[in-house]
């Protein structure tokens, strides 16, 4: 069942992820939604969160996020692979 909440592989244009995969981590508060890298070894990744910087984008940061839905992780999850393919 661990599978269940992996999603696709993608290559980013910035060059900082040759190819990551996203992963649901739920919390007792929420979830939080780990964006892995293949170079670095297994535990190498970071989190996906809201962009302050520009509403309605979404970035990777080093520090978790807790989206309150598993719904709104996932659609974050969208929004990033929409920003990368733009």
């Amino acid at each position: 069942m661990a599978n269940a909440n992996r999603g696709l592989k993608l290559r980013c244009r910035d060059g900082h992820f040759e190819m990551a995969s996203f992963e649901l981590k739920g919390q007792p508060e929420g979830f939080w939604m780990w964006v892995s890298c293949d170079f670095g070894g297994p535990a190498s990744g970071h989190w996906l969160a809201p962009d302050p910087a520009q509403t309605g984008r979404v970035m990777v940061t080093s520090q978790a996020y807790c989206w309150p839905s598993a719904v709104g992780a996932y659609e974050a999850r969208d929004r990033w692979e929409a920003q990368e393919e733009a």
